[in-house]
């Protein structure tokens, strides 16, 4: 048995990882809607204990309490530390006002949870982190401009904390994910459907057609990933930026 920290605990994907590691290991929830996280608790089947904090990671008191609780937690086996999603934007060029909102929001304010993981020894020898983001950090996109930025930040800090915890046997990688059919994307994909006057079937052959293996992520393929960082795939394996995007990546 294990110990994993999953951050963002009630999205599609996580969600989804929480049933995965529900049998096998102990967890530690964290996520913004408390009534969702309670919700998600309370209909998974967890063979050994479970604890659970608010966090939102726009509030520094917030990330603070979350902190403070973790430090009376058992030590982390693994950290899943999904990176707050950031909004869709083709400002080449926004104000210095907007900058300064994103990088708080969307960087400064979450890396301030793993500092204080970090300053309070809670990773065990050996441990793994996974930082799950997305395509823009590996292929600059014309639609994901300001993302562009912050998830190559983002790429920065997992190969920082890689060099610097090395010593420790810690492993840090990033799953960078392209599209993923959560329940979110599914519905956004049959609204779009609807109106193009398509089949949801033609509509995805469209979608996927750029993608060499024609389609997109599923979340259990996602799940399987990230299951896979935390084991014995990254014993040898760290500082690495991880696509899982079908292909559509084609650089060297």
């Amino acid at each position: 048995m294990k110990n994993y920290l999953i951050t963002c605990a009630t999205g599609g994907i996580a969600s989804n990882l929480v049933i995965e590691l529900a049998q096998e290991h102990q967890l530690f929830l964290a996520a913004r809607n408390v009534s969702k996280l309670s919700d998600i608790v309370a209909s998974t089947h967890f063979r050994h204990s479970v604890q659970t904090s608010s966090l939102d990671f726009f509030s520094a008191d917030s990330i603070d309490e979350c902190a403070s609780t973790i430090k009376g937690a058992d030590k982390f086996d693994g950290v899943v530390f999904f990176i707050p999603r950031i909004p869709p934007s083709r400002e080449v060029f926004p104000d210095d006002e907007k900058w300064q909102d994103y990088f708080n929001k969307y960087f400064i304010l979450p890396l301030r949870l793993l500092r204080q993981i970090v300053e309070q020894d809670k990773l065990k020898q050996g441990a793994s982190i996974v930082f799950v983001s997305g395509i823009s950090s590996k292929a600059a996109l014309p639609h994901y401009s300001i993302n562009n930025c912050l998830r190559s930040a983002w790429i920065g800090q997992a190969k920082t904390m890689a060099l610097s915890l090395a010593e420790q046997g810690i492993s840090v990688n990033t799953l960078s994910l392209g599209g993923v059919m959560t329940q979110s994307y599914t519905q956004k994909m049959e609204q779009k459907a609807l109106d193009q006057n398509l089949s949801f079937e033609a509509l995805m052959e469209n979608e996927v057609s750029n993608i060499p293996l024609k389609k997109y992520a599923s979340i259990k393929d996602v799940v399987d990933g990230i299951v896979a960082l935390l084991g014995p795939i990254s014993n040898h394996m760290t500082g690495q930026n991880i696509i899982l995007d079908g292909g559509f990546n084609k650089a060297y």
